[in-house]
């Protein structure tokens, strides 16, 4: 009854490795982030303010939609004090959703 066990056991153990195998590597492989850098500085670009926090997030549904596989996330302090919490698509620079108020106050005018 215990090699059983110890059995049922290491085959959990073994499931996250077997799961690994079943993505492609040619998926992975093609899957290709901007710098995070660049992004960083698509914000700043876009809105005036003294960036606080930036993160790499996993997409929630809606954003899963619309293509992206992973989302950076910033919150950005802008000159009137508010916070703002934008998201953009890692592998297109897409803004996809900005929240927050002041946001028209803070958006810096089209060069």
């Amino acid at each position: 009854m215990v090699p059983i066990r110890a059995l049922a056991l290491s085959l959990l153990a073994c499931a996250p490795v077997l799961a690994q195998d079943a993505v492609p590597r040619a998926a992975i492989e093609q899957f290709q982030p901007l710098p995070f850098h660049e992004i960083a500085a698509a914000v700043s670009d876009r809105y005036d303010g003294r960036m606080l926090a930036a993160d790499t997030r996993p997409p929630l549904p809606a954003e899963r939609d619309l293509g992206a596989e992973l989302v950076y996330q910033f919150r950005l302090l802008t000159p009137q004090r508010n916070l703002l919490d934008i998201r953009i698509d890692a592998r297109t620079g897409r803004f996809l959703s900005v929240a927050g108020r002041g946001q028209l106050a803070a958006r810096k005018p089209v060069e």
